[in-house]
């Protein structure tokens, strides 16, 4: 329902490393948006068939059978869906996400009522009335032996039955008409393979349907009321999305087709029957009365108010110009030292050692990438990672050492080793290489072998005091059909490779898989390690297996964990700042960091004069322009004078080229994913292929702090970087950097961190409920003064969020409100995004585009990335060269008709890529071509990645277009962008902040590039 405000709310706050002061104001600009058409809506009819009740983005409406204007009945917080009513049309049966965990729920028709029915951590889906009104079937995972089975639920009393049991994935239950038996699909995962019925009394189970799971998938069955006929919905295709769907109508064995429905994309959900031969689903953005004798079709037309309202609040204010003394946040991975009198950590690029009430010590001083200091045992030497060689290796240093100079890999190997840890005798390092593999790698031989197969991002190993164990945090999802779990405790035999998972407490997480543990006690008694965002110890037995309950030490948001050898005190970081506890007393000390940075900013004057012009915005260039900078921002834009001006320090000659602004890369994940396998090549392989602004949502909190700052102050080559931390998310988690978030104490924690750590977003992700959801936009906005956006369309419309990081992607309904299974999206979801005012970023992650520019795996610019994802760029243009691509190019032209339209009526399109997901650099440049080649012109294709952004974000006084006063990041590209689009990839020179490079320099610590060498020759 709307949500009422009066008056507004005043805050304040300073930022410490970026002067800020906020006015943020609860006002808000409150309306409603008309819609007449539904994006996977569900319906359920009444038994009078006077009212259908419909879930159109997420709330419940009410809407006259015979058509006309709904009511709406619930609200976006309480997320309910899947409506059923039952035979005596007293009661609606739901499904709720309230509470952060799906349960079944009912209300009365009136939406007055509700009720929660069934509870615990299992989610509970897809609830169905039986015809005496006494029972709901549902699916559930509440088992957890690993998928999802059929169970029921007494209204009255709430005695739960399980029903089915086996391996599969069972779900989309329902009735028989005699109420004896369910029918239901099953399959592996998200792929309806069959539809069975069991018979309730006999458990006697048969086939009715199926389907070969390589050309489709079966949902939803429902049968008519004399129990003739049965009714699925068939979807074509595989893949992330199908090619079709279609309502099926088959004699009640299954054996016999009588009808398919009109509809092309058929909604996921069960049709509703009103007679033996008349029923209604949804499908096409429309509710549809069906006649299956006389095989007609009717829409019930409809219109809807969703409710909108965009908060107004004062945006974050950056100094781009200041060069003042800064305090470095980005403390990233530190380490306490065996003797527990001296940490090393990672900041500004380098590696440092500081002594325990003294000041910081670089061990390194060059350009590449650092990252996971570990010491030995012995306390004599420092194992850490760097790719000074090419590839992010592992490299001893001697404390004794005077320089970093005779630094040498432990096992030298063209795949990333990451994080490592030393076993007890110090013979042996662990480590995780780019497949997700743990590793162990041989201190004296060099040789590696493999310890425990991949593991979906896990965290850094450790191993048990005497040797024999190493454990490490990796996901265990709950099931097949939906991705999440939980983060836990995975022990590896050292010997045998034998794997056993323990939860660090029940339904909780290890709070990421980066530095959070857990870890070893040296003394072996327990181990350490982050969940809720708090320091918890597990006691182990001799072979470092957890043997009790956690147990809660400290009560300070807490990362980082590591032991002294002593194993007296634990070191931490917490909210930015590095804190030593007393494990006997649980005494904290502050440790210092006495290390401070300036942003670098050139003092040049650089002119540029060039061919052609693009400010950034319109249809219109301007030719035989002279641009002038002067130190970080645009002086003037004029035309060519054979007069250079005064005090000009350097002229460059860009007579057959175009400068437009640098590109904006809407999202992107730099430091998590495999993102993390890259060290320093991600960074400038943006920049060689014009990215000058980067948006990362969702990163490890302190790699991303550190990253930034290292861009800022020049001691790394990259974007300017705008980064968001971990996202929140709910009770169950599948990223690495996914907060799980499971009480309002933990997301206060998590909102302090965010401030403390001074992020420019905050990200909401698929788990989170919506009312934490909607304080986290709130918090954002005016403690912060930072937007806020998730997967979701509704909390970016009604709840205060402000843009949606895809136009749709993983959900937790296991179907999206913004896109169909086909990949369409309806009338609702273009008026929301265009008329709520909110930011869209659409992601294709689509290959085919590659068909078309093959050379593209070729480029010389791809030497800047590691090797194995190079082969994955030249594997994704061979698919794209000699496979069928026909269904992709559909969902793709889909998706482009959906920005196309949606630029056009002005609303803010974005082009992002979720990188390194999908391929970094050269998808965004396939984005912006599959733009202009279904609908787009290329002017405006190239908006979505200059000033749109710049205004979506509120910062475009300062980026986004070319023109006196704004920031100088450009891009010289040859050809003409604005003619052909595969112009833009063409980059020859790039600028940020007023600092000018090559091409060649960009690229020169990891490829051989000549490009733009003679037009910005190196200074």
């Amino acid at each position: 329902m709307p949500i009422a405000v009066a008056g507004f709310v005043v805050k304040r706050f300073v930022s410490v490393s970026l002067t800020a002061t906020v006015l943020v104001t609860a006002a808000m600009a409150q309306k409603t948006i008309t819609v007449t058409q539904g994006t996977d809506m569900q319906v359920a009819v009444s038994p009078n068939h006077k009212t259908v009740l419909a879930d159109l983005q997420g709330m419940i409406y009410s809407i006259p059978f015979a058509g006309g204007t709904a009511k709406q009945l619930t609200d976006a917080l309480h997320e309910e869906s899947h409506p059923d009513w039952s035979a005596k049309g007293d009661l609606v049966a739901l499904q709720s996400y309230y509470g952060g965990t799906f349960h079944i729920w009912t209300m009365h028709p009136d939406g007055s009522g509700l009720k929660q029915i069934t509870f615990g951590h299992g989610d509970d889906r897809e609830p169905r009335i039986s015809p005496d009104g006494k029972t709901i079937a549902f699916t559930s995972d509440r088992a957890f032996e690993g998928s999802y089975d059929i169970w029921t639920v007494d209204i009255a009393t709430g005695k739960l039955t399980r029903v089915t049991s086996s391996p599969a994935d069972e779900f989309g239950p329902n009735w028989t008409p005699d109420g004896k038996s369910l029918a239901f699909i099953s399959g592996t995962g998200i792929a309806g393979k069959s539809v069975e019925l069991i018979d309730l009394a006999t458990k006697q189970q048969k086939t009715l349907a199926s389907i070969d799971p390589a050309k489709g998938r079966l949902e939803a069955p429902s049968f008519s009321p004399d129990g003739k006929l049965l009714a699925y919905v068939r979807f074509g295709g595989e893949g992330m999305f199908m090619d079709d769907a279609h309502l099926e109508v088959v004699t009640a064995s299954g054996s016999k087709p009588v009808y398919t429905g009109k509809a092309i994309d058929t909604f996921p959900f069960p049709a509703v029957w009103l007679s033996d031969s008349e029923l209604v689903y949804s499908g096409d953005g429309k509710i549809l009365k069906t006649d299956v004798s006389a095989r007609s079709e009717a829409a019930i037309p409809f219109s809807a108010a969703i409710p909108t309202w965009r908060p107004k609040y004062v945006h974050k204010h950056y100094d781009f110009d200041s060069t003042a003394t800064r305090t470095v946040k980005g403390i990233y991975a530190p380490a306490l030292s065996p003797d527990g009198k001296s940490v090393a950590f990672v900041a500004l690029n380098q590696l440092y050692v500081m002594r325990i009430g003294g000041k910081p010590v670089a061990i390194t001083h060059d350009s590449f990438y650092k990252q996971g200091p570990a010491w030995s045992p012995d306390g004599k030497t420092l194992a850490y990672v760097t790719d000074k060689d090419g590839i992010e290796n592992i490299y001893l240093h001697e404390m004794n050492a005077a320089s970093d100079v005779h630094d040498a890999r432990v096992a030298p190997s063209e795949s990333a080793e990451i994080m490592p840890a030393w076993s007890p005798d110090g013979k042996l390092i662990a480590f995780q290489d780019e497949k997700m593999a743990t590793m162990i790698a041989d201190v004296a031989t060099g040789k590696i072998r493999l310890l425990a197969p991949t593991t979906f991002f896990p965290g850094r190993a450790a191993f048990s005091p005497n040797g024999k164990t190493v454990a490490i945090a990796t996901i265990k999802p709950y099931t097949k059909r939906f991705r999440e779990g939980t983060s836990q405790i995975l022990t590896v035999d050292v010997a045998t490779g034998k794997q056993k998972f323990f939860e660090p407490a029940p339904f909780e997480s290890v709070t990421t898989r980066t530095e959070d543990g857990p870890i070893y006690a040296p003394n072996g008694k327990e181990m350490a390690f982050v969940m809720d965002d708090l320091l918890y110890t597990m006691p182990v037995d001799e072979n470092g297996y957890p043997d009790g309950k956690a147990r809660l030490l400290g009560d300070e948001t807490t990362d980082a964990v590591t032991y002294s050898g002593d194993s007296k005190h634990l070191l931490f970081l917490s909210d930015g700042k590095l804190q030593l506890i007393d494990r006997a007393t649980r005494k904290i000390t502050p440790v210092a960091v006495d290390l401070t940075y300036r942003p670098s900013k050139p003092e040049d004057k650089i002119l540029i004069h060039a061919a052609r012009f693009w400010k950034g915005e319109g249809p219109d260039e301007q030719t035989d322009v002279d641009i002038l900078i002067t130190d970080n921002r645009i002086t003037s834009v004029t035309p060519h004078s054979a007069t250079v001006p005064a005090g000009v320090t350097r002229v460059i000659e860009a007579k057959d080229s175009t400068v437009m602004p640098g590109l904006w890369e809407n999202h992107a994940h730099p430091d998590s994913d495999n993102g993390i396998y890259y060290g320093g090549r991600m960074g400038r392989l943006w920049l060689a292929y014009g990215v000058t602004e980067l948006k990362g949502l969702a990163d490890n909190a302190y790699r991303a702090v550190e990253h930034k700052e290292s861009y800022v102050s020049g001691a790394a080559v990259g974007p300017r970087l705008f980064d968001t931390g971990e996202a929140i998310d709910g009770e169950r988690v599948y990223y690495p950097m996914m907060i799980p978030t499971t009480s309002e104490a933990q997301l206060h924690r998590e909102f302090a961190r965010l401030k403390a750590l001074d992020f420019d977003f905050v990200k909401l992700y698929v788990r989170l409920p919506f009312t934490m959801a909607k304080e986290g936009a709130a918090f954002g906005h005016e403690q912060m003064g930072v937007q806020s956006a998730g997967h979701y369309l509704l909390p970016a419309v009604d709840l205060g969020e402000d843009g949606m990081t895809h136009i749709s992607a993983t959900s937790r309904w296991g179907w999206a409100y913004s896109r169909s299974l086909t990949g369409r999206s309806y009338e609702d979801v273009h008026k929301l995004l265009v008329d709520s005012g909110m930011w869209t970023i659409s992601t294709t992650f689509s290959q085919e585009p590659y068909k078309d520019d093959p050379g593209m795996a070729t480029d010389v610019r791809q030497g800047i990335a590691p090797p194995w994802e190079n082969a994955r760029l030249k594997k994704a243009v061979d698919l794209a060269e000699h496979s069928d691509e026909t269904p992709a190019l559909q969902h793709l032209r889909d998706e482009e008709v959906t920005v196309a339209d949606d630029f056009r009526k002005g609303g803010f399109i974005l082009a992002g890529t979720d990188s390194p997901l999908d391929i970094p650099a050269t998808s965004l440049h396939l984005n912006l071509r599959a733009q202009v080649k279904f609908g787009m012109k290329p002017w405006q294709s190239l908006e979505t990645v200059t000033s749109l952004p710049a205004k979506a974000y509120g910062l475009d006084k300062d980026l986004g277009t070319l023109e006196p006063g704004h920031l100088a990041d450009l891009i010289i590209t040859a050809g003409n962008p604005l003619v052909n689009i595969d112009d833009t990839i063409r980059v020859e020179c790039v600028m940020k902040n007023g600092k000018l490079w090559s091409v060649s320099q960009v690229a020169a610590p990891f490829a051989k590039v000549n490009t733009g060498a003679k037009m910005c020759p190196a200074q």
